[in-house]
């Protein structure tokens, strides 16, 4: 689970690492060239890989024990396609308060880290003189914190839902009955991580400049990694313990498709944002728009229940079906 949200953000932050020096010193093809490459050091292990999806390992034994399975006609199936698997997430993202308000905090970090492929060459490479690999070099920062957000994840993680002797995660009452946390309990990380999200974009923002040395607005980039990393494993933990698995995959499409919309969008203004407001308030408007965010978690703690009630894909309207 940790590697899994870590994989999202930690590409990004390596693409600029590796693609800086291949474009700078070979051209920006080479960058194409990198991706294909890695791509085919992959893909014999992704070939590889067994069947997981419960359904699919089902209809297998099935067939293998010579069971007839029933094939629903195309157009149901189509149906299916077009309702469930495509519209179902924008519906989702429409008719669901958790789903809409979290997307759309994690929508914006995600946006922001895209928005510094275009920041940290106007910060470092026109500020500081530093050639575009040396640029990249820069994320290193923003990949340190997200590494130390998923080992402070980990270690809550097993502080807060043990593993029992019987392969069960969490507490146990004095009767030995597992007890079943709320959606809410989760929110305490993303708590932490909303702080330090601000604070690093406010660092930034006013220690990018000549007169201060390069490592210190380098270095901000490790609370927001950090930030970014526990606010998505909040959004994906308070998901996934609030929608049923028929649900939830839905909830996490749609926070997806808005997460990639936002940061497909956020590079075509970035450097005309810094070029009129500069560096200092260019990325101080990134922070205030975070502090701003800040209050999510603590309201959903409070509201959250209530809105699980009402919900009309949650666990409770799943029991009064």
């Amino acid at each position: 689970m940790a590697m899994f949200c870590l994989a999202p953000f930690l590409g990004p932050v390596l693409g600029p690492i590796v693609g800086g020096f291949a474009s700078e010193h070979k051209g920006w093809k080479w960058t194409m060239w990198v991706s294909l490459m890695f791509s085919g050091a992959i893909l014999p292990f992704v070939l590889a890989l067994p069947e997981t999806y419960k359904p699919i390992i089902l209809a297998k034994r099935m067939k293998k024990r010579g069971i007839a399975i029933y094939k629903p006609p195309v157009v149901q199936l189509l149906k299916v396609t077009m309702f469930v698997t495509m519209l179902r997430p924008m519906e989702m993202l429409v008719v669901e308060p958790i789903v809409l308000v979290w997307s759309f905090y994690i929508a914006f970090v995600f946006a922001v880290l895209f928005g510094f492929f275009e920041a940290f060459p106007i910060i470092f490479a026109d500020e500081y003189g530093m050639d575009l690999g040396v640029s990249g070099l820069t994320f290193i920062g923003v990949g340190i914190g997200l590494i130390l957000g998923v080992i402070f994840y980990v270690f809550i993680d097993r502080k807060a839902f043990p593993i029992n002797p019987d392969g069960t995660k969490g507490r146990r009452d004095k009767n030995g009955d597992l007890i079943v946390s709320k959606p809410e309990v989760v929110l305490g990380i993303g708590k932490i991580g909303g702080l330090c999200l601000p604070i690093s974009l406010f660092w930034l923002a006013w220690t990018g400049r000549k007169s201060i040395h390069w490592a210190v607005p380098t270095a901000s980039g490790i609370p927001f990694g950090f930030g970014l990393i526990l606010v998505f494993f909040t959004n994906m933990l308070y998901f996934s313990m609030a929608f049923p698995p028929s649900s939830v995959a839905s909830a996490l499409g749609a926070n997806s498709f808005l997460r990639y919309l936002l940061a497909s969008v956020f590079p075509l203004f970035v450097s005309q944002m810094y070029e009129k407001l500069h560096i200092n308030w260019a990325t101080s408007l990134f922070a205030f728009i975070a502090v701003a965010m800040l209050p999510i978690p603590w309201i959903f703690e409070r509201i959250g229940p209530k809105l699980r009630q009402m919900s009309k894909f949650g666990y409770d309207a799943q029991a009064k079906k």
